[in-house]
């Protein structure tokens, strides 16, 4: 590809047509392809740096490359596409940081039904990602909280950016970003992770992220980039222990592996183990945070059971 401009880009290469008066139909989608480039005191950052700018023009991306290579042998494609918006396109991030950080994204009954009153909850406040009001907290009033985590790690490496430097999302040619047809735009990426299965539905309206799948698809990386600090859950802490000290059915020695998530997540408890352990236990089970689902008598060097009982030495969990 050799262009240094953007709509010859679109006219010779991709074929896009154009109106009446020469202009691109369907441009927002195009210019999503492009990566970032500097303009005065703004760096402008168009979307998922498919194509980005170098000294002899616009060039396709080593990630653009290898997302063609995989769409001519139909192989994870769409998993490549989910990792690269993930990576470097700011709004998708944000999107994701939202329903990630949060009890999961909550519409009104179905799944990308009633787009504008979609919400997640993160610390306290319900921001509707998929709204263009300025009326309720929404997409850009999450990014301006968050701008550093929205950005990225990716784009901060690329453009030299360093930890202490401030960052503010703007819009090109307004303070704000634009937000206009967000809840369209934001639905295509919404389906997209829907067909990977990435959503668990948790209730009417309700659907959180699954996690581990999400982690396998994308990678580590990627993933704990979408992370925000202190935002590990205890359940989350509580799956990853499990598999380490317990056996591959799935059952693990609860006061083990509850002294361990204790120091994890309530170090500064006076409170006595054996009751911290039960107390966390009998409280997640009642509140519906998970199940229990099994039980045995272990060994001695499994320690004290649920609530004293050595039939529940052992036991094993549903989330």
């Amino acid at each position: 590809m050799e262009s240094n401009s953007k709509y010859d880009i679109a006219k010779t290469y991709l074929s896009y047509p154009t109106d009446d008066k020469g202009r691109l139909v369907r441009s927002d989608e195009f210019y999503g392809l492009f990566g970032a480039e500097r303009k005065q005191e703004k760096i402008i950052i168009s979307g998922a740096n498919f194509i980005s700018k170098g000294k002899e023009g616009y060039f396709l991306t080593d990630e653009a490359l290898e997302l063609r290579n995989c769409y001519q042998r139909d192989d994870g494609w769409e998993k490549q596409l989910a990792k690269q918006l993930l990576t470097y396109a700011i709004r998708v991030r944000a999107l994701a940081l939202g329903i990630l950080n949060s009890d999961g994204l909550c519409f009104p009954k179905k799944f990308l039904d009633e787009n504008r009153e979609a919400y997640v909850e993160v610390d306290g406040i319900r921001y509707f990602l998929l709204n263009p009001s300025t009326s309720v907290p929404n997409l850009n009033d999450f990014m301006k909280k968050y701008s550093k985590e929205s950005l990225g790690p990716y784009w901060k490496k690329e453009l030299n950016i360093g930890d202490e430097e401030e960052i503010e999302l703007v819009g090109t040619t307004k303070e704000a970003p634009s937000l206009s047809q967000i809840g369209t735009y934001l639905k295509m990426p919404l389906t997209l992770f829907k067909y990977l299965d990435w959503f668990k539905e948790k209730g009417e309206g309700l659907f959180q992220i699954n996690k581990e799948k999400v982690k396998e698809d994308i990678g580590e990386d990627v993933f704990n980039s979408l992370l925000l600090s202190g935002s590990l859950k205890d359940t989350d802490i509580l799956k990853d222990l499990i598999p380490k000290y317990g056996d591959i059915r799935g059952y693990f020695p609860v006061e083990m592996v509850g002294s361990i998530l204790k120091e994890n997540i309530e170090p500064e408890s006076k409170e006595c183990i054996d009751k911290w352990i039960d107390r966390y236990f009998m409280q997640g089970i009642e509140s519906g945070k998970f199940r229990l689902i099994g039980y045995e008598q272990g060994q001695p060097r499994h320690g004290r059971g649920l609530l004293g009982d050595k039939e529940k030495q052992l036991i094993k969990l549903e989330f």
